[in-house]
C-alpha cells in the first residue's frame, strides 16, 4: 500500500492501463479499490497466483462495480486475469557469458578457444542443447495461451470454487476474465426442455429439466467429439463468435490494454481457430484422461436396455446412463478409473496396460530397501498390485 501511495502522490498510477502483480501479497482491498475507485484507470489487471487475497470479497467488489445503478462508463476495468497461472519471467534466451576482454556476448565455441571448462567437447554440446531448450520454452511461452483452442485437457492445475461460476456470468460482457462458462447442453436443459415441450418435439435425456446443471466454469479443453468431431452446442468461432464466448488469453497485452486484444490468440495464415471447452460434469464418464478423447453426448453409445422413465429417477442416475436406463452388468463402461495412477481412461488396451502396471509396482518395491521374509513380501506386493490395478487394470489407453 505504501508503494501504492507514493505512486499516487506522484501521479503516475492514472495513466497505468495494464497492471500485472502476479505472485505479490494483493488483498481484496486493494482490488476493490482498483476496480471501483476513480483515481485508478486500469483496465487489464493481473492477480495470478496472489498472496493474502479474500476472493469472496473481491466476488462482492465485483458485484458491486457492475450493479445496475453504477455510474455511466464504469467500472474502468475490462480483463481481470485470476485464474490461470502466472507467467514465467522474462529472461535473455541464453545468457552466455562475455568474451574475455570484451563487453560483447560470446558464443560457446569462442568460449572453447579461450581453454577453460567449456573448452571440453561435452560441456560444448551441453550449452548447445540448453540453448535450444531455452529458446523452445520461450516460443512455447509466447504462444501459451493458445492451450483453450487445443486438445489439451485440464486447464488450470488448481481447483476454482463454484462460487465463481455466478459472478463470472454477472460479469459477462463488462469484465471478462481468463476463464468461461461452460456452455454444455445440460446448462441450458430448462430453457430446451420448455421449447421442446412448446413444439412438441422429442427432447434428448441431456436436455430434460432433470438434466440441468447450474452455471459452472470450462475447466478442460477437449476439442471435438471423436466420433462426430463436434458437439451439441458447436465451436465457438475467434472472430466469428461473440467476445463473451471467449477467454482471455496469457500473456496480458502490455501496448493495447483491452479484452479485446487479450483474446486475441496466435493464427497461422488462414488457420480457423475453434474452441470447446467443458466443466468436469458435462464429460463425467466419456472423457480419456489419457489420450484427451471423449464422447459427445449424442455419439456416446449406451447398451440398448429398457429404459426407464426418466422422471422415476434422481437426476444424477437419469444423466449417467444418458438414456434414462440402467445399462447392463456385463456391460463395462467406455471410461473408468481402475487405476488410481492413471485416472479415467478408455479400456480398448486394458491387457497390455494391466501387464505393464503389475511391473511398474513390482519394481518400485522391489527397489525399497525393506528386509522381510519372501513370502511376505510377495503377498505385500499382491495386496499393493490389486490396489493399484484391480481387475480389469486400464492405463493411459490412447483409443
Amino acid at each position: 500500500m505504501a508503494i501504492f501511495n507514493a505512486l499516487s502522490r506522484m501521479e503516475i498510477l492514472r495513466d497505468v492501463h495494464t497492471l500485472i502483480l502476479d505472485g505479490l501479497s494483493v488483498t481484496s482491498e486493494l482490488v476493490r479499490e482498483i476496480i471501483c475507485e476513480e483515481s485508478f484507470n486500469v483496465r487489464v489487471l493481473s492477480i495470478r497466483e496472489v498472496q493474502n487475497l479474500n476472493e469472496r470479497k473481491l466476488q462482492q467488489a465485483l458485484r458491486y462495480s457492475i450493479r445496475p445503478s453504477r455510474a455511466a462508463n464504469t467500472p474502468k476495468l475490462e480483463a481481470l486475469y485470476i485464474f490461470g497461472p502466472r507467467d514465467a519471467p522474462s529472461s535473455p534466451r541464453m545468457k552466455r557469458h562475455l568474451a574475455p576482454g570484451s563487453s560483447t556476448i560470446a558464443s560457446p565455441q569462442t568460449l572453447a578457444s579461450h581453454g577453460g571448462v567449456m573448452s571440453s567437447r561435452g560441456a560444448q554440446i551441453g550449452a548447445q542443447w540448453n540453448e535450444m531448450s531455452e529458446n523452445a520454452l520461450a516460443h512455447d511461452l509466447e504462444k501459451s495461451g493458445d492451450k483453450w483452442y487445443e486438445k489439451s485437457g485440464i486447464l488450470f492445475a488448481k481447483p476454482i470454487s463454484s462460487e465463481w461460476a455466478d459472478t463470472v456470468l454477472s460479469c459477462q460482457g463488462i469484465v471478462s476474465f481468463d476463464a468461461i462458462l461452460c456452455n454444455g447442453p445440460r446448462h441450458h436443459s430448462r430453457e430446451a426442455s420448455a421449447n421442446g415441450h412448446n413444439e412438441g418435439s422429442p427432447i434428448p435425456p441431456y436436455r430434460r429439466a432433470l438434466a440441468y446443471l447450474p452455471p459452472r466454469l470450462a475447466t478442460y479443453s477437449t476439442g471435438g467429439c471423436c466420433k462426430c468431431g463436434s458437439a451439441p452446442e458447436g465451436f465457438s468461432l475467434y472472430g466469428k463468435s461473440s467476445l463473451e464466448a471467449l477467454p482471455l488469453l496469457a500473456p496480458p497485452p502490455l501496448h493495447n490494454s483491452s479484452a479485446k486484444s487479450a483474446k486475441v490468440p496466435t493464427i497461422r495464415g488462414s488457420e480457423i481457430k475453434k474452441l470447446l471447452v467443458r466443466c468436469v460434469d458435462c464429460i463425467r464418464a466419456r472423457y480419456c484422461e489419457g489420450c484427451h478423447k471423449w464422447w459427445c453426448e449424442d455419439c456416446y453409445e449406451i447398451p440398448e436396455v429398457a429404459v426407464t422413465p426418466v422422471e422415476s429417477l434422481q437426476p444424477w442416475e437419469a444423466v449417467g446412463s444418458n438414456l434414462g436406463g440402467q445399462p447392463e452388468k456385463n456391460v463395462k463402461p467406455r471410461v473408468r478409473r481402475s487405476c488410481f495412477e492413471c485416472g479415467l481412461t478408455g479400456a480398448q488396451k486394458a491387457a497390455e496396460e494391466q501387464e505393464r502396471c503389475t511391473d511398474l509396482v513390482m519394481e518400485t518395491f522391489e527397489r525399497t530397501s525393506l528386509v522381510i521374509t519372501t513370502p511376505a513380501y510377495y503377498f505385500f506386493i499382491s495386496v499393493i498390485t490389486e490396489y493399484y490395478v484391480f481387475q480389469d487394470i486400464v492405463c493411459v489407453a490412447c483409443i
